[in-house]
């Protein structure tokens, strides 16, 4: 899910960011009330928040949405240094946020999507900031009361598209054979859902590449109205 991928894409980088050379641990996390309560809470504590989001829909299996978001600074309720820290630790925050992975980082990623090491694409989508402030509760008084908290919100637009970033669905209604090895029968089901049969195309050679092509064409396919192929059927 790409609101998955994007919050541990930058849970990671803030994580890098502020703890440098050291092991993951939880003091980058989802937002939650219950560590208010927990007496082991390690500080800084970083805290990941989305808040409402809205789905709008171009075309089928591909959502698009204005993403607000928020991330909480929490530093220890004992009073130290004016919490100046916080200032600090709000432009690590942004460092990671707001940067977009680099040359190396985005040639990496396709480098082990390519070798199999993973299947998650880097999300590049520009991120900004809208605002910051202190957070406080001034209503209601319980745990989080006690610490200190600087709250900034951020807006990214993040698009879902599920099956036409898995399949490479090209054009001409053909894709990359190599899309589907080793995992042929949940290519299989996945493509059934959205109208797809595998058994309904042939193996062709484009330009060095196993093409998959749907058996119903002519012999000759045109490609963006420009380049032809000559199909050798292969059953």
């Amino acid at each position: 899910m790409i609101l998955k991928q994007y919050y541990e894409q930058k849970k990671q980088k803030i994580h890098e960011i502020i703890n440098p050379g050291q092991v993951i641990n939880n003091s980058v996390r989802l937002f939650n009330d219950n560590v208010f309560a927990d007496s082991d809470i390690e500080f800084p504590l970083i805290m990941f928040k989305y808040n409402h989001i809205k789905w709008n829909t171009s075309s089928e299996k591909e959502y698009k949405a204005d993403v607000d978001f928020s991330i909480f600074i929490v530093l220890k309720p004992s009073f130290e240094n004016d919490y100046l820290e916080s200032f600090d630790l709000a432009s690590k925050v942004d460092q990671a946020i707001l940067l977009h992975p680099n040359k190396a980082e985005i040639r990496k990623n396709k480098e082990d999507i390519s070798n199999g090491i993973t299947e998650i694409e880097l999300i590049s989508n520009s991120s900004l900031k809208v605002s910051e402030g202190q957070y406080t509760v001034e209503d209601d008084y319980w745990e989080k009361n006690s610490y200190y908290i600087w709250e900034i919100n951020y807006s990214t637009t993040l698009i879902e598209k599920e099956y036409k970033k898995r399949y490479t669905m090209i054009s001409n209604n053909f894709f990359n054979e190599t899309d589907i090895n080793d995992k042929e029968e949940e290519v299989r089901g996945n493509l059934r859902k959205i109208g797809f049969d595998l058994d309904d195309y042939n193996q062709v050679e484009y330009n060095g590449k196993k093409l998959l092509v749907i058996k119903n064409v002519d012999e000759k396919l045109t490609i963006n109205d420009i380049k032809e192929v000559n199909l050798n059927e292969s059953e």
